[in-house]
């Protein structure tokens, strides 16, 4: 995204004022009034509150997360169309962290720095409360970001799924965050599945024509999670898209296997159903008072053999990686 910058224009004017006095047989004297200074431009407009949560309340979310070392800026690209992600991180020190503090707004933490005040995008124009582009108050504009998907919209309450990079870190990635299930609080009878959403990147590059270089190709998709909360089981699928213009490219729907869960535990973890070699898992935990949604964040290698009008398929495995959010249904 380029930056605008928004300049604010007004007009000046300024009057002659005439007077004449006369006099008994003799001539008037004309007199200049002093010019009326022009207004003062009027001040920028105060940007609204980031918005995130409907309702916060000062909290450091509970965060799970993906992220690989490379650009980290907003407007960086990769050098090759042939380049690959590094090791797939899911330490926590690798990853975004968010909170809202008593002070009222958000702050982020990004890898190797400390929390900073989360702001609107410095290259937006009069954002609005609507806006889902943010970043770092003290960083430079395009040096880090947060991208969140305002889950909020689609009838969250107690999770959020986004983007992110930092040039300082030299690192990007994908967090789902929330406010965390408290330990007791996850049903211990019952059955509950949870749909979702899903959000991350592939490394199949493709030519940036506006900057040069090359950019990972976004993936999205849907997620269920099928938990026996008695008997302490999970089950579920993934299921992934590539972009294509108004039609995205179904790539494939992974069941889960090996999963771990245990009957009120707050987290869960397991792997997808695939022949395909590359890094391969999913981790994640319940979010809300009584494990009402779910975050979790995930990588998984996939054989890249459907395609569409501009997505062109190379039949070779490729990796990818990123992010859910999932509510419970019944």
């Amino acid at each position: 995204m380029t930056s605008r910058s928004n300049r604010w224009m007004f007009a000046a004017a300024a009057g002659l004022a005439l007077s004449a006095c006369g006099g008994s047989g003799g001539g008037g004297t004309s007199v200049a009034s002093t010019p009326t200074p022009p207004p003062p431009p009027p001040p920028p407009p105060t940007p609204p509150p980031v918005r995130i949560f409907a309702n916060p309340a000062p909290i450091e979310y509970a965060s799970v997360g993906a992220s690989v070392a490379g650009p980290g800026g907003n407007l960086d690209t990769y050098d090759s169309k042939t380049a690959t992600f590094g090791p797939i991180s899911t330490n926590d020190g690798d990853q975004a962290h968010i909170r809202y503090n008593a002070g009222g707004y958000y702050e982020i933490e990004l890898p190797g720095a400390g929390w900073d005040q989360l702001v609107h995008y410095k290259g937006i124009v009069g954002p609005t409360s609507d806006n889902n582009y943010f970043q770092p108050q003290d960083v430079a504009m395009n040096l880090a970001f947060l991208v969140t998907t305002s889950a909020r919209d689609r009838g969250f309450t107690y999770s959020e799924l986004g983007s992110w990079g930092s040039s300082a870190a030299s690192r990007w990635g994908y967090v789902a965050f929330g406010i965390p299930t408290p330990e007791g609080a996850v049903p211990t009878t019952g059955s509950a599945t949870f749909q979702g959403y899903s959000a991350g990147s592939t490394d199949i590059m493709v030519a940036d024509n506006l900057y040069g270089g090359y950019f990972p190709l976004n993936v999205d998709g849907t997620v269920e999670l099928n938990f026996n909360f008695g008997a302490g089981t999970l089950g579920g699928s993934m299921t992934l898209s590539l972009p294509d213009g108004m039609n995205p490219v179904e790539i494939g729907t992974w069941a889960f296997r090996d999963t771990v869960y245990s009957a009120g535990s707050t987290t869960y973890s397991g792997r997808f159903d695939t022949n395909a070699l590359g890094q391969n898992f999913f981790l994640g935990r319940f979010t809300g008072p009584s494990a009402e949604e779910t975050i979790g964040a995930w990588a998984l290698p996939f054989v890249f053999d459907r395609g569409g009008e501009s997505v062109t398929p190379d039949g070779q495995t490729h990796q990818a990686f990123g992010a859910w959010i999932a509510k419970r249904g019944n």
